[in-house]
């Protein structure tokens, strides 16, 4: 993943949800389009009808309405989606209780989103992004999703950082096989 790669993250909006109801398929099949920069790898399926199903029976999501999934659904599995690899469930349950109760789903999950862009920004170039501090923030809730934004994208850049790092590996050991 290269530096442009990152500092033109885009995480999917509330807005650009789709204004109808998924199956779990198309729900699959969105996730892994709109997230593709957070799948480690990409042989292996970044989220799976097990795991929703998981997600559902842990009640960090609620049931689909006949099989089929909204937006609230989808905007809770993106958080769940990329937090999962650097927090527990139940810490990332308490996110998204901030987005749903607190600040209203849409508005929660939409600054959850542009915290994430700014913190991968910041990683990536701190002079045009500066880190800003927790306590910038306007209210503790909006600072907790700061924080959860900050995990988020400090383990995206590692994992750039890791990649980068077994590109590099590998074409040395070829150019040492030749």
């Amino acid at each position: 993943m290269k530096k442009e790669d990152l500092l033109n993250i885009h995480l999917p909006r509330w807005s650009e949800f789709p204004a109808f109801d998924l199956y779990i398929d198309q729900v699959l099949a969105f996730l892994g389009d709109n997230l593709e920069i957070f799948n480690r790898n990409p042989e292996d399926a970044f989220v799976t009808q097990a795991m929703v199903n998981n997600y559902v029976k842990t009640g960090v999501l609620h049931a689909p309405i006949k099989k089929k999934y909204n937006r609230e659904h989808l905007a809770k599995l993106v958080v769940i989606c990329i937090s999962k690899r650097m927090l527990p469930l139940s810490h990332i349950a308490e996110s998204i209780t901030v987005m749903t109760r607190v600040l209203e789903i849409e508005k929660g999950y939409d600054t959850f989103c542009e915290e994430v862009e700014y913190e991968v920004r910041s990683c990536v170039d701190p002079d045009k992004y500066p880190t800003r501090p927790l306590e910038s923030a306007d209210t503790r809730n909006i600072a907790m999703l700061r924080s959860l934004a900050s995990a988020v994208a400090s383990v995206l850049v590692f994992d750039c950082f890791i990649e980068r790092r077994r590109r590099l590996s590998s074409v040395v050991r070829n150019i040492k096989n030749v």
